[in-house]
């Protein structure tokens, strides 16, 4: 089971795939319920169900794909023949959601809509989980991890600039909907095509006789696993802090620092830029600090940041610039060391268990971090509608006040709770060696 060194090639191949992937998700979460709106018979009230439906959907998708996509498919492995069956989903799916026509009705919306959501999930989980298997060694994941999420990162900046390119250029939103897609589907063409044919399957396991991979207990199984449900509560927790920061960006950006519009636009680049230059130093910082240090660190530093967020002024551009490139830093850490941990934990899985559900235990991660994302979107809108702010104003000092408080002290408590249950996270590099050296000791692990 041990494998060669991920050369900056194979890297790069492996990694490139998840720009493309980044590229629709600007227009999807943010742009696509009021074009449907604007271009089509549907109303507001008719497209946020219809997402709704198409959501509610995906999410149940998770746990039966993890499973799934550790069985090879069509004699083209476990990992390459669900990603190329995902992405076969996924283009089609991709031109129909964002090329409506006037006459377009809800049976579209919701066919397109679930279809995305499917393929993508049906490409995001073996393509995580071939992570843990094309880099065994602790800190070769922390690389290739940082690697790809970088990338992620960068189709996150292109996404929210093609929109804003194409408005600079007079186009229409049915035209720039229509080039995002275009964009989309040919970038995807080219680097999936690529990494496919240059990186390796992982070679099959001979899975010992009591891991019957389709027998109905295989599901409970994972519950065994202490450290996989640790991570997945603290993952949980983190996620729904960043989710609140998220949701209320830019409700905090116009009523607590009273600033216009188009603030948020810079503010959302200088995050992500952190984000992108603190990827690049994460290899470095993985020999200094075990993953679970490293990452609990983080969520600490951007805790710390966000408990002076209610204390600033209305206007203070500089003192949010300095809240923005900090959480931006910590937001790399986020993206890039909970799935290298994960693997670590497949690891543990296969050494503890004697059972191979890499699959599923990344099905468990993207299962948590959908959930956490939509607790947010509920709860963080609700708190502060409670709390007197209106979309309209007014907004005296006291409902600025409380909208930031809810925007930066929520996810404050919750990364403290997520650091609490992760700082002395038992798996570090020195037992993960030795996980590592037993496992290649086992006949029945070796490939």
């Amino acid at each position: 089971m041990t494998s060669p060194v991920v050369g900056r090639r194979l890297r790069l191949a492996y990694s490139l795939p998840a720009m493309v992937m980044a590229l629709p998700t600007v227009p999807v979460y943010v742009l696509l319920p009021t074009f449907y709106v604007e271009h089509t018979a549907l109303g507001f009230t008719a497209v946020g169900w219809l997402l709704g439906i198409a959501r509610l959907l995906d999410l149940g998708s998770d746990l039966i794909v993890g499973r799934w996509c550790d069985q090879p498919i069509a004699g083209l492995g476990r990992r390459k023949g669900w990603i190329l069956l995902g992405a076969l989903i996924l283009g089609p799916a991709l031109w129909l959601l964002f090329t409506p026509q006037a006459s377009s009705g809800a049976g579209r919306l919701l066919v397109s809509a679930a279809a995305l959501y499917l393929g993508w999930t049906l490409v995001q989980i073996p393509y995580l989980a071939w992570s843990a298997e094309l880099a065994t060694g602790y800190q070769q994941r922390i690389r290739l991890n940082s690697n790809r999420e970088l990338f992620g990162v960068v189709g996150l900046l292109i996404s929210a600039a093609l929109p804003a390119i194409g408005g600079t250029l007079g186009w229409q939103d049915p035209t720039t909907m229509r080039v995002l897609a275009a964009c989309a589907i040919a970038t995807g063409l080219c680097s999936f095509t690529w990494m496919l044919s240059a990186v390796p399957e992982p070679a099959a396991v001979k899975r010992p006789s009591t891991d019957r991979p389709l027998n109905a207990a295989s599901w409970k199984a994972l519950l065994h696993n202490k450290l996989w449900l640790r991570l997945l509560l603290v993952w949980t927790l983190n996620g729904t802090a960043n989710g609140f920061a998220a949701v209320l960006f830019p409700v905090f950006v116009t009523t607590g620092l009273g600033l216009a519009q188009a603030y948020r636009g810079p503010f959302l680049f200088l995050y992500f830029a952190a984000a992108m230059a603190a990827m690049l130093l994460l290899p470095t910082l993985g020999q200094r600090f075990s993953k679970h240090r490293l990452w609990s660190l983080a969520m600490l530093m951007a805790a710390a940041t966000f408990a002076t967020v209610p204390w600033l002024p209305p206007g203070a551009q500089a003192g949010f610039t300095l809240v923005c490139l900090l959480t931006g830093l910590a937001l790399a850490v986020d993206l890039a060391i909970p799935p290298a941990l994960q693997a670590d934990i497949v690891d543990w899985d296969r050494y503890r268990f004697d059972r191979d559900h890499p699959g599923l235990c990344f099905a468990g991660a993207s299962l948590v971090t959908k959930l956490a994302l939509g607790i947010a979107v509920v709860l963080a809108p609700l708190l502060i509608t409670l709390l007197g702010w209106q979309e309209q104003g007014p907004w005296d000092d006291p409902v600025r006040f409380r909208v930031a408080m809810i925007y930066a002290w929520v996810p404050c408590v919750l990364k403290v709770m997520a650091v609490a249950l992760m700082w002395n996270f038992p798996l570090d590099e020195s037992r993960h060696q030795k996980i590592r050296q037993r496992l290649d000791r086992r006949p029945e692990w070796r490939t």
